[in-house]
């Protein structure tokens, strides 16, 4: 809905689940233009935002994995999440570039995590009762020129368990940092474009996040570091129907780990062919 310089979105989610039952799940969002300049600052938004959400076990959170030493949780139950953003946007040099800013606070309830007791090598999925996660982010996009696009953005999160069952793992307890969330992190994506052909270059960084192998080994895995990672991608169209595709993944060759134990992939190629079928 629009009313002279405010927008608002609103819904609602029905949702029937034999986990959880029946549940609303609401979402609203609200923008108000505050300016409509074009000069060397462009129009001016505030937005805000608020929105529920639900998730249920998965089948081998709820019922274990057999043979692997991950026993049944009956009790698991969904997680829920209550979410608030407040910003704005900024159009900058005659609304060609775009700076967005926006801050986040969500609260989650019953979030689901692994847990694993050394002395007899059994892990379980339990619910984490309370924890939240907030920070903020900037991102400011734009055309320099006609067929130059840029995107860059910051994030920075700060997270904590507030409330946990008692469990083997300190990582779970009350005022540990939640898991595999870096505190700063980053993306850029530059890209150009043709009539038939075009391209990109991409890099996504993460910092240093709190994680852990599950094994308890000693010494304790309890971090893993962050990593710059840089990617390459072009195409060409032989036909207005045939795309001819090219992508180079890890550009640097980076040894790096987005989960602690599990090597990300060296630098490798793909590349092949997209043909769209239909439309006009």
């Amino acid at each position: 809905m629009a009313w002279h310089r405010t927008t608002v979105i609103a819904g609602v989610r029905y949702e029937h689940n034999e986990s959880f039952g029946n549940r609303g799940i609401p979402e609203l969002g609200v923008s108000y233009l505050l300016w409509n300049g074009r000069g060397a600052l462009g129009a001016f938004r505030l937005r805000g935002r608020y929105a529920e959400g639900i998730k249920e076990p998965r089948f081998e959170e709820t019922f274990g994995v057999g043979g692997f030493g991950i026993i049944a949780n009956p009790n698991l139950k969904p997680e829920t999440n209550r979410s608030l953003e407040a910003g704005f946007q900024q159009g900058l040099a005659g609304n060609k570039y775009s700076l967005n800013a926006v801050y986040f606070h969500n609260l989650f309830r019953n979030r689901i995590d692994f847990t694993f007791d050394p002395a007899t090598f059994e892990g379980q999925y339990v619910n984490v009762n309370k924890s939240f996660a907030q920070g903020a982010e900037i991102e400011l996009q734009g055309h320099p020129t006609q067929r130059v696009q840029v995107q860059g953005a910051y994030v920075y999160t700060s997270g904590q368990v507030l409330a946990a069952p008692l469990t083997f793992n300190s990582f779970l307890a009350p005022g540990a940092p939640l898991l595999r969330r870096p505190k700063h992190s980053g993306s850029l994506l530059v890209s150009y474009t043709q009539r038939r052909f075009g391209g990109s270059m991409g890099g996504t960084f993460l910092g240093r996040r709190a994680d852990s192998d599950f094994l308890g080994l000693v010494p304790e895995v309890d971090h893993t570091a962050g990593y710059a990672r840089f990617d390459l991608g072009a195409w060409f169209a032989l036909h207005p129907r045939v795309t001819a595709y090219a992508n180079v993944e890890n550009l640097t060759n980076r040894k790096y780990e987005d989960v602690a134990g599990y090597p990300g992939l060296k630098a490798n190629f793909r590349a092949g062919l997209r043909f769209r079928i239909g439309g006009e």
